[in-house]
C-alpha cells in the first residue's frame, strides 16, 4: 500500500478516500490534492536505495506516490525516468549566475507532461476507468495519447485549433481520437468537462490530483541531484502553471520533513502574448482573469485560463519569487543560444524559462542568487522551426573540397 492517506481539499479541509476519487471538492469546487503521511515518507526515503536512471520514475519514486498496485507500473511505463540536471558552461556567464543548471524535463514524448500522465494512466487502471482524456495545447495531449496506448486504453484529446502540426501528428501516431476545437484552451477545457459528465473517463490534465503529485517528484530529483540541498531559485515556464505548483508542494514537503533547510525562490515565466498569471501577480491579485491571446510562435504556453495559476502565484509569493513575461523574439533568441552554446535544443515552452531568467537578472528583480535551476520542459523537435521563422535551409553545394572551402570562407 502507498503512503497516501487520501485526497484533501486545502480550501475547506474535506478529505475523501482515493476509492471515491473525484477531481474537485463537491463542497467548495476547489481542486483536491493527494495527502501523505510525511513521517512514513521520510522513513522510506532515508532507507531507500535510489533506483537507477534507467528505471521508471514511477518505480523510483513509488514511496512518495499514491501507488497501491506497483505491479501495474510495467503496464504503463514507456521509459519515463529521472531527467538530467545539466550545468551551464556558457550562458551562466552571460546571465550572471555562478551555478546555473538546466533540468531537462523531456520524457519519452519529449516534454515534462510524462511525469504526470504516467501516474494518471496507472491510477486509471487501479480505479477502473475506461478512457484517458485531456484538453491540451499540445504536449499533454501527445503524452496522454502515448500512455493510453501503452495501458491499452482509448484516448480522446481536445486541442485548440492552432496546435502545432508536429504535435498533432504525434497524437495521431499514438492512436488517439483527436478533437480539434474551433477555439482556444478555455473552449477545449469546457468541452472536455462536459464530456466527463457523460462518460467514465479519467481526465489526465487540469485539476487531476495525481498529475500534480507525480510532477512534484521533479523537486525531489533536483535536491537529490544537487547533493541533498535545494538551489537558491528554480525557474519554470508557466502556461497552465501545474508544474510550478507541483514543485512547490514537493519542496514544501521536504522542508517539513527536514530534508532541506530552506525553500528555493520559485519564479514563473510566461510569454508576453498570453500572460494572465503575470498580470495578476503584478497587480497583487490572487484570482486569474482570462486574457485575450495575441499572436505567438508558441502554442504550448498559450493558456489564457490557467487552472493552477492561483496556486502558482501563492508559490511565488510565499517563497519570495515572482512572475514575469518575455516577448517571442527574446525566447527565439534563447532557443538559438541554448543550442549554439550549451548543446541543448528546446522548444519555446522550455527556452522561455532561461529567457525570463536573463531578463530578470538584467532588471535586477532579485538578488543573492548563486545556484539557480531552469526547467526546460519541451524538446525542440516539438516545434523545430519556431526559432527560425521563414529562414530558408542552407544552399546545396557541390561535393568537392575547393567548393566547400569557398563556401565556408576558409
Amino acid at each position: 500500500m502507498s503512503n497516501a492517506t487520501g485526497l484533501y481539499c486545502a480550501t475547506c479541509d474535506t478529505t475523501i478516500p482515493e476509492s471515491e476519487f473525484q477531481m474537485k471538492c463537491r463542497q467548495c469546487d476547489s481542486p483536491f490534492e493527494v495527502r501523505y503521511d510525511l513521517e512514513k515518507i521520510k522513513t522510506a526515503l532515508l532507507n531507500r536505495n535510489p533506483a537507477g536512471l534507467t528505471e521508471s520514475s514511477l518505480l523510483m519514486w513509488k514511496d512518495i506516490l499514491p501507488i497501491d498496485n506497483p505491479e501495474h507500473i510495467h503496464r504503463v511505463s514507456i521509459g519515463e525516468s529521472q531527467t538530467p540536471l545539466v550545468r551551464s558552461t556558457s550562458l551562466c556567464k552571460e546571465i550572471g549566475i555562478e551555478d546555473l543548471r538546466f533540468k531537462l524535463e523531456m520524457g519519452p514524448t519529449l516534454s515534462l507532461k510524462d511525469r504526470g500522465t504516467s501516474l494518471c494512466a496507472l491510477k486509471a487502471l487501479e480505479l477502473g476507468y475506461d478512457t484517458l482524456c485531456v484538453a491540451s495545447s499540445g504536449n499533454n495531449a501527445a503524452s496522454v495519447a502515448a500512455y493510453a496506448a501503452k495501458a491499452g486504453l482509448p484516448a480522446v484529446v481536445f486541442i485548440q485549433k492552432d496546435t502545432a502540426p508536429a504535435k498533432i501528428y504525434k497524437m495521431l501516431s499514438y492512436g488517439a481520437r483527436v478533437v480539434r476545437i474551433d477555439g482556444d484552451m478555455r473552449a477545449a477545457g469546457k468541452l472536455c468537462g462536459e464530456m466527463l459528465e457523460r462518460h467514465r473517463w479519467m481526465q489526465a490534465g487540469g485539476p487531476n490530483p495525481y498529475r500534480i503529485t507525480a510532477k512534484r517528484t521533479a523537486a525531489y530529483e533536483i535536491v537529490q541531484q544537487s547533493g541533498g540541498t535545494a538551489p537558491d531559485a528554480v525557474v519554470f515556464p508557466c502556461g497552465g502553471s501545474a508544474g510550478m505548483f507541483a514543485a512547490y508542494t514537493g519542496f514544501l514537503e521536504m522542508l517539513e520533513m527536514g530534508l532541506i533547510d530552506a525553500m528555493p525562490r520559485l519564479i514563473g515565466i510566461q510569454l508576453a502574448a498570453c500572460d494572465p498569471v503575470t498580470q495578476a501577480f503584478d497587480k497583487g491579485l490572487d484570482e486569474i482573469t482570462p486574457v485575450e491571446k495575441k499572436p505567438s510562435f508558441s502554442d504550448a504556453l498559450m493558456n489564457n485560463n490557467p487552472y493552477w495559476g492561483k496556486q502558482a502565484i501563492r508559490a511565488a509569493r510565499e517563497t519570495g519569487g515572482l512572475f514575469l513575461s518575455v516577448p517571442d523574439e527574446e525566447v527565439a533568441d534563447m532557443i538559438r543560444k541554448l543550442g549554439s552554446t550549451e548543446g541543448l535544443f528546446a522548444e519555446p515552452a522550455g527556452a522561455v524559462a532561461v529567457a525570463g531568467l536573463k531578463k530578470m537578472m538584467a532588471e535586477n528583480r532579485l538578488s543573492g542568487l548563486q545556484r539557480v535551476v531552469c526547467t526546460l520542459t519541451g524538446h525542440g523537435l516539438n516545434a523545430p522551426t519556431a526559432a527560425f521563422g521563414s529562414q530558408s535551409l542552407p544552399e546545396v553545394v557541390s561535393p568537392d573540397v575547393d567548393t566547400v572551402e569557398a563556401y565556408l570562407n576558409l
